[in-house]
């Protein structure tokens, strides 16, 4: 069995395109490195200690209106002077990612945009007209208790965690890897018309297909991690800073209706994007089993994953658009939607947060789709 493993991944990995992918994938998470470290030098700031140096002071600043306003005003005052101190660089750039978040973000609730203060307003209102028992005020007051106990938003330096936290990027790499690399996995012994003699033989319907699973299992838990270390890089060089602070201090998910930290946000990212992966990979396959050419079977792969996407573009914004939108693959391996969005499905009458619900369908799909797999792979006909 583990020749056979050894032997599926290698033809996985003698592919060009697989490897020209993969240096692709090291070289995104390392360009940002390097470019970052370039601008520094060229305003003559030492390094990242240097950077954290000047910046330490500002740490844990209070943000308001006001103080994003009068930032704004010192950066265009800024980017006039012809050659800037070290400070007032950085203070007029950098910071400016970290600073200029939404302190007063909006959430959806029942299809509608609210303030926090305007869904307490709103749920007065329901209150006074009787309206406790209806979804509407029961969604209402679920996604208020989820947020309401936020703390006053302050400034730390964490501009890394989102490029590192990058889940959207590093998925659009991994599902073309696994396009290449397994969409073709049982398809190719088909097109090079290995088929008959494979399906024929002693073990060509048993360890020879559990050794493809096994073996495209392995290739994307590889690349999966490959890709996930090459962009943790830049967070590492910054000494992970701001590891420990709210997830809704953290640019573009100010809205998310989680009261975790941005450690505990990137590892369940990590797990959430991985279980996607893995469901992804054998959709991967079985649809292998089924198209038995190697250019359709990589393009019936890729839109999957894209399709719904796609799809939404021409939709109406109601209806099948947020089922359409929201519970397909790539939002799950894309993550940051399932930690952004506080919208909610109405199930036998409660509310459940879409990245439950999310969640809950890939578990129950996983098993599903690894049974297809073994089964119809062991039903091969030519």
């Amino acid at each position: 069995m583990i020749e056979l493993i050894k032997f599926e991944l290698g033809k996985i990995f003698s592919k060009k395109s697989v490897w020209i992918l993969i240096l692709a994938v090291l070289w995104a998470g390392i360009s940002l490195v390097t470019r970052d470290h370039t601008m520094l030098k060229l305003n003559g700031i030492d390094g990242v200690k240097e950077k954290q140096k000047i910046l330490a002071p500002y740490e844990g600043e209070i943000i308001t209106k006001e103080s994003i306003k009068k930032l704004e005003d010192y950066q265009r005052v800024i980017r006039k002077k012809e050659k800037p101190s070290k400070a007032e660089f950085l203070k007029s750039e950098i910071m400016n990612f970290d600073y200029t978040i939404d302190i007063d973000p909006i959430y959806v609730a029942n299809n509608q945009e609210y303030k926090e203060v305007e869904m307490r307003e709103q749920l007065d209102k329901l209150k006074k007209e009787g309206k406790t028992d209806t979804f509407e005020y029961k969604n209402l007051e679920y996604i208020h208790n989820l947020i309401k106990e936020r703390g006053i938003p302050t400034y730390h330096q964490k501009m890394s965690w989102n490029y590192s936290a990058d889940f959207m990027r590093i998925s659009t790499f991994l599902s073309t890897l696994v396009a290449l690399g397994i969409a073709t996995i049982f398809s190719n012994d088909y097109q090079s018309n290995v088929a008959s003699i494979v399906l024929s033989s002693k073990n060509g319907k048993n360890k020879l297909v559990k050794a493809k699973i096994i073996s495209a299992v392995i290739f994307s838990t590889i690349v999966f991690i490959i890709a996930n270390l090459s962009f943790l890089i830049y967070t590492a060089i910054e000494s992970f800073n701001g590891y420990n602070e709210p997830l809704h201090l953290l640019r573009y998910l100010e809205a998310t209706p989680f009261n975790i930290t941005i450690l505990q946000f990137y590892i369940r990212g990590l797990a959430i994007s991985f279980m996607g992966l893995i469901l992804f990979t054998f959709l991967a396959m079985l649809i292998s089993l089924f198209v038995k050419n190697n250019m359709i079977a990589t393009i019936t792969t890729l839109v999957v994953y894209y399709a719904p996407t796609f799809i939404c573009d021409f939709m109406p914004t109601k209806g099948l658009y947020k089922i359409f939108g929201q519970l397909n693959i790539s939002e799950l391996m894309r993550v940051e939607s399932i930690f952004r969005n506080t919208d909610t499905y109405n199930i036998f009458g409660n509310p459940v947060l879409y990245s439950n619900l999310l969640i809950t369908m890939a578990l129950i799909s996983i098993p599903i789709v690894v049974y297809m797999t073994v089964n119809f792979g062991k039903k091969q006909t030519l």
